[in-house]
Formats: structure tokens, sequence, C-alpha cells
């Protein structure tokens, strides 16, 4: 299975295992959450009563995230954000670039070197996504800033909200398309959370409703490879890398 579907599983256990939480990230639950990836990939200790442990596929994503620090660590962290995002139909050579440009990009953010990315930028580069596959889905600085808390819920390492209210490293950028992408760019698109076999809420998009991901795909298929980069590179550009 390719990477890229297996980050899709764990971005949706993310979402669902943070579903509970309230979005403001200084609530009481949220804190208590945040706290159990103090240890990646096991159970926190000394949790309140019903506060939950990290999914493992969601522990490696945040452990990805908190080595990105480094020129090493940005590269894996980067290449997995954009196996994520970016189609295989652009092809490997495409993602390879995309994956470096995001690299370098997030890297000087990092560093001081250049400027973190609005969340209203963000906003625009997922209504021109859209726009350019002919979906009539659109977002706002609202849904990204919720989306934002909830990144930072599941952990600090995936959010900058908490030291900079408006502004996101290029990776958050990307890292909101995609989950924008999944929520059809909206905070109310996905039906009330579902108890499964286990009795665990799990979030899913209701039947009948615009779907981004299948605007894209359908888009992807229908057009060249050098348009389906464009398409991407437009994002990249949006973005400033």
């Amino acid at each position: 299975m390719r990477t890229q579907l297996r980050l899709w599983l764990a971005l949706s256990l993310a979402t669902s295992w943070a579903a509970g939480f309230p979005k403001n990230p200084n609530s009481p639950s949220v804190v208590q959450a945040v706290s159990t990836e103090s240890e990646i990939g096991g159970h926190a200790h000394g949790n309140p009563a019903g506060s939950q442990s990290i999914p493992p596929p969601v522990a490696l994503i945040i452990a990805d995230a908190k080595a990105a620090d480094g020129p090493e660590g940005s590269k894996v962290y980067a290449r997995q954000l954009t196996e994520w995002f970016v189609s295989d139909q652009t092809g490997d050579t495409y993602i390879d670039a995309f994956a470096s440009r995001l690299s370098t990009a997030d890297l000087m953010a990092r560093q001081g070197k250049r400027e973190l990315i609005p969340e209203t930028v963000v906003a625009r580069a997922f209504n021109d996504l859209m726009s350019r596959v002919h979906a009539p889905l659109r977002t706002d600085t609202n849904v990204v800033h919720q989306l934002r808390n909830t990144l930072y819920a599941v952990s600090p390492s995936l959010s900058t909200v908490n030291s900079d209210s408006s502004g996101c490293l290029p990776s958050e950028a990307v890292h909101l398309m995609i989950q924008l992408l999944l929520d059809n760019g909206t905070l109310g698109d996905l039906c009330p959370p579902q108890p499964d076999a286990t009795g665990r809420l799990v979030q899913h998009a209701c039947p009948g409703r615009l779907n981004a991901g299948a605007a894209i795909s359908q888009y992807l298929h229908s057009h060249s490879r050098s348009q389906n980069e464009t398409l991407y590179n437009h994002v990249a550009e949006v973005f400033g890398m």
C-alpha cells in the first residue's frame, strides 16, 4: 500500500481521535489531550479518567513532525506530507521536487529566514484549487483556524497556532490543505460521530454531499500530467515555495 494511503488513514484516525475535544486549545480537555503525546506511541502516565491515548499511526506522524527542525527530519516529514497531498499521477520526479521545495521552505520558516504563511493564504489556496477543478466548495479563515486548533489538540508539533495565531509553517499549511480536502473545506460537512464496533466515536463524511477529493481525482484523470503538475504548482506558488 502506498504511503499516501497509509497517511490518509492516519489523518482520518487523528481527526476521529481529536473529534471529541473542544476547538479551543486552552480548554482543559485539550490540554489533557496534548499531554497524552508526551510519550510517543505509548499511554500517558496519570491521565485523567476519560482521556485517550494516541493511535500508533498518528504517533508516527507526530514523531516525524517533532524531528522536522533538522535537515534530515524535515526531508522525511515533507516527503510524507507531499505523498499525502500530491497525487501519484504527477509522477515520482514531480513528487520529489515538490517535497524538496516544501522541506526547504519549512526549514527556512523554522529558522526565521522566511515569513510564516497566513491563514488567509491557506484559505485562498484551497479556494483556488477548488476553482481549478470546477468544484463549488469554498472555505474561510475561521475554518482554517479551527482546524489548526484541532491539529494542536492532536499534538503541538503539528501546529504553530499556540505561538502564532494567524501564521503557519509551510508544512502546517500543506497539512491543513489535506485536512480541508478531507473535510470539504468546512467544519460542518462531517456527520455527527457514530460509534464503531468497539464503541469508539468515529466521524465520516455525510453521503450525498460534494466531495473535494472526488473532484480533484476526476480532474486529474481527465487532464495531462503537465496540467496536473500545474495544479499543484499553483498551491506551491501561493505558499511561496
